[in-house]
């Protein structure tokens, strides 16, 4: 969602598989609108990116398999083919990028109820680093949090949630 207020990203879930859509302007078409064009696709055994026209298949090295412990970091290696983490950091995920030092490009914060500190919808921040890549952000994030919350045992499955 963008500051104003309008959304930018749609996730839908069928059984079996999550679809990752992007809503995009159009100037040139005034009376159609927003047209919205699918970015990813996620089911229990892969994460699909589109990507000028070619589907890119990422490959999970570690940690999308381990249900017991949910806060260790997964690791997958992207299109660019340098590997990627999202892990936990203060009880919210925190994506990174490894080449020499790790460089995060992403954080989702979670909402808050607004009894201590204001009250917040939880949000998926994109950092400086990450802007180029915010589809890959995304989708990633997306299917992250399938593997991570949904198989948590005390989580409820919730679709705003992811």
């Amino acid at each position: 969602m963008t500051p104003d207020g309008i959304v930018m990203y749609q996730v839908n879930t069928a059984p079996g598989q999550t679809t990752i859509s992007r809503f995009e302007n159009h100037a040139q078409r005034l009376s159609t609108g927003r047209v919205s064009c699918v970015v990813g696709e996620v089911d229990s055994s892969r994460l699909r990116l589109h990507d000028n026209e070619i589907p890119i298949d990422i490959v999970m090295v570690s940690g999308a398999e381990d249900i017991e412990n949910v806060d260790r970091p997964w690791t997958f290696n992207g299109p660019d083919d340098k590997p990627y983490t999202w892990q936990i950091l203060f009880r919210s995920p925190v994506l990174f990028v490894s080449d020499n030092a790790p460089v995060p490009l992403a954080r989702y914060r979670q909402a808050k109820l607004g009894i201590i500190s204001r009250s917040r919808r939880a949000f998926l921040e994109i950092f400086p680093a990450g802007i180029n890549v915010i589809d890959f952000i995304v989708v990633t994030f997306v299917s992250y949090a399938k593997h991570h919350w949904l198989n948590e045992p005390h989580h409820e499955s919730n679709p705003s949630a992811i």
